[in-house]
């Protein structure tokens, strides 16, 4: 049976990236991964994708799914059977509220995705951002604006760096099963932008247990809009049992898009309906 191809356009994407200590995120991943490093640095991060019109390459439009979607991703590298040195990005956990991909992630990637709720309120530039997992095992929460550039504390000079025209493939853990499976990305543009974030929390990042007091910081924020892509099948590096990466927490309930005061002192809270 041929590979299937996706297709569709994300019609917006934020990328959280932090940058943490490597020997705490080596412990996260499954061999043969190793965290990439950047100025000495391991990037971790959650991709938070509104994707549209999803469907297998060939079929019109109108066939297409939309859908919130979200990943928790480690930046890493291995090296294959012929000792080369490779780079892909290892997404330890996807989610998303279309009830649709839990039996088609099953059955094209060999791995259900997670049912997840997710609340959205966009003006132009400003974002409120609220999603949780419904199995309680993610959660993030943000406010941001569009900005020209990234932060001084950046690890990062410039969105011109090597570093983010990279590692274009990735890794999942099979439900059930002794493998990982890989799934390339293409695009033919990438209008990628930074963006400022006000407020944030991610239950993951945030967890003083897994990530000990000074081995991980917020280091920037991305936003992509209105990119048509396609992704399909890549051998997988090698074979592994799947990696505890997430475990249970116990969210605030209900989960709500915490807005800042002083931007929207009249707004009401956004809560998620079950």
């Amino acid at each position: 049976m041929r590979t299937p191809i996706l297709c569709g356009v994300i019609k917006r994407r934020f990328v959280l990236n932090y940058r943490a200590d490597p020997k705490v995120v080596e412990g996260l991943l499954p061999a043969p991964f190793s965290p990439k490093l950047y100025h000495g640095y391991a990037i971790v991060g959650v991709c938070l994708d509104r994707l549209e019109g999803v469907r297998l390459r060939g079929l019109p439009g109108w066939l297409g799914v939309s859908s919130e979607n979200a990943v928790h991703r480690i930046a890493a590298e291995w090296v294959d059977s012929q000792g080369q040195s490779r780079e892909s990005v290892y997404a330890a956990r996807r989610d998303t509220n279309l009830w649709l991909s839990a039996p088609l992630g099953a059955q094209l990637f060999s791995r259900g995705y997670h049912r997840a709720r997710f609340a959205v309120e966009e003006s132009v530039g400003h974002v409120d951002f609220a999603y949780r997992a419904l199995d309680r095992t993610a959660e993030v929460n943000f406010s941001g604006d569009d900005a020209f550039k990234l932060p001084p504390s950046s690890c990062f000079k410039s969105l011109q760096e090597e570093f983010f025209g990279t590692g274009n493939s990735g890794s999942s853990p099979a439900e059930d099963q002794p493998n990982l499976h890989g799934i390339a990305f293409e695009t033919k543009e990438w209008k990628i932008r930074p963006f400022q974030v006000s407020r944030l929390f991610s239950s993951f990042f945030d967890d003083k247990e897994r990530f000990p007091a000074g081995t991980i910081e917020f280091d920037h924020a991305l936003v992509i809009r209105d990119v048509a892509h396609a992704w399909h099948f890549v051998p997988s590096p090698a074979d592994t049992r799947a990696h505890p990466w997430l475990k249970p927490i116990e969210p605030t309930s209900p989960v709500t898009i915490r807005r800042q005061a002083v931007r929207r002192p009249k707004s009401a809270a956004v809560t998620f309906l079950s």
